[in-house]
């Protein structure tokens, strides 16, 4: 199993389940850093290249939490490969504003700087969005956003793609001359056994998750080897890939059409960890609070199992059982998640102990039509308050078909109460959790209606 690291064919020698980071220190990349290995800080960051076509895609991701498996055959950036005889222009601004004190950080903050300068995806005003997941320990925060100031000012790569911006960077000297014979090189580099047929063991996603839990993947079998990503019309559905990014979904015209899913998600982990992340690992996760989970479940979607063989779709709200456990045969993955292609009233509202990249204490979302000031095809549901994310069934029931009324919110609160099963802990007490969701039904409404007024 090979890949190419910086300018240098490198084999993997460790097992595919473990994690990037420690390979990558193993062999002598010291300008990867070791912190959080949780992809909280950033200190571990690195540019992950993979050949589409003719071209090479980069994302800049925490290498802590990234199985050495997702790195066949791709190339992998460290800062040693960004460095050149002299700063280049990310270094030299950091630099020249003073915003490397202990320099601990500044490695990460380069790579998702140049990470920023590689994706087409991002315009200049999401600058600040591509180092979201670098944290500063001195502070110095102030200085970098100056730098960064600069950087979009001195370095334009609008309106480019691809070969002609890697091109572009590197006659500005912000990649080294080497970045222009990676495709060529990538190209070479397939190997037969890239694409694994799925078998026993531990499928993977993204693995944001999973290699915080443990320091090590046992038989690790990559699901981002099959085609499961995207998003795509069909009838009257709109489906979403399994294997498809959070930041995919995040920015996805598709789905923003229907909801405002663009700005919360941008609040629920950074730009490394949406990259990385995905829908199924998302679902098969079975958070109680996960916010992608309750979205949906209020979008009465449903999903696509499939063992290569046989195929079956289920309602979501169906697929989960108990803390953990779904409705998910041996052998088989989830394919897809659809919703119905028609334009909904939703609200999504969530409390948690701080604003960004949190997970809830309560959660909670809501979708109905509004047909001659009546509610109709009435879907909520709410986290944390039950072992499972919960579809609030007997609260959907009460609302189908009913004028909007503080009476009646004040009684869909109070069945959504009846409905779910809190317990005490760390995140509050089940009292507390109650309240909660009280609140969060009343703020659907007061947001929706804003002429409304809800006392308690």
């Amino acid at each position: 199993m090979k890949f190419i690291l910086n300018n240098e064919i490198m084999e993997i020698d460790s097992p595919l389940g473990s994690s990037t980071l420690d390979f990558l220190r193993s062999k002598g990349m010291k300008g990867v850093k070791e912190a959080c290995h949780e992809g909280e800080c950033g200190v571990c960051m690195i540019l992950l290249g993979e050949l589409k076509d003719t071209v090479v895609e980069y994302k800049a991701l925490t290498s802590c939490i990234l199985p050495l498996g997702e790195i066949v055959g791709k190339h992998v950036v460290t800062i040693e490969g960004l460095n050149q005889e002299e700063l280049n222009p990310i270094q030299q601004a950091l630099v020249d504003e003073g915003a490397s004190q202990c320099g601990f950080c500044t490695p990460g903050f380069v790579v998702s700087l140049a990470g920023f300068f590689l994706n087409e995806k991002l315009g200049k005003e999401d600058i600040l969005t591509s180092i979201e997941g670098n944290l500063c320990r001195c502070g110095t925060y102030a200085a970098i956003m100056r730098a960064t100031e600069r950087l979009v000012d001195n370095i334009s790569v609008k309106n480019t793609q691809s070969e002609e911006r890697i091109k572009l960077l590197i006659e500005e000297r912000v990649l080294p001359s080497y970045f222009a014979n990676i495709p060529n090189r990538l190209k070479e580099l397939k190997e037969s056994n890239e694409a694994k047929k799925l078998k026993e063991g531990t499928y993977v996603a993204g693995a944001t998750d999973l290699l915080v839990q443990q320091e090590s993947l046992s038989d690790p079998v990559f699901l981002s080897k099959k085609e499961l990503a995207g998003i795509w019309i069909e009838g009257e559905y709109i489906y979403v890939g399994a294997m498809t990014s959070m930041e995919d979904i995040r920015i996805s015209e598709e789905l923003n059409t229907l909801l405002d899913i663009k700005e919360h998600l941008s609040l629920v982990s950074a730009l490394p960890i949406r990259q990385q992340a995905t829908l199924g690992g998302n679902l098969a996760n079975a958070s109680p609070i996960g916010d992608l989970i309750i979205y949906f479940l209020a979008l009465d979607a449903e999903i696509g199992l499939t063992d290569n063989k046989n195929k079956r779709t289920i309602k979501l709200r169906e697929f989960y059982k108990d803390y953990k456990k779904m409705d998910i045969k041996d052998g088989e993955i989830i394919e897809w998640l659809r919703i119905k292609n028609m334009k909904k009233i939703f609200s999504f509202e969530k409390v948690s102990r701080r604003q960004h990249m949190d997970i809830a204490s309560v959660n909670s979302a809501i979708s109905f039509d509004l047909i001659a000031n009546k509610v109709q095809n009435v879907h909520s549901s709410a986290g944390g308050l039950a072992p499972v994310p919960k579809y609030l069934e007997k609260t959907s029931n009460f609302l189908e078909n009913k004028e909007i009324t503080v009476e009646v919110i004040k009684e869909a609160a109070k069945i959504a109460d009846s409905e779910v099963s809190p317990i005490d802990d760390v995140r509050g007490t089940a009292k507390y959790k109650r309240l909660l969701l009280r609140q969060l039904i009343y703020a659907h409404f007061i947001t929706l209606f804003p002429e409304m007024e809800v006392s308690f």
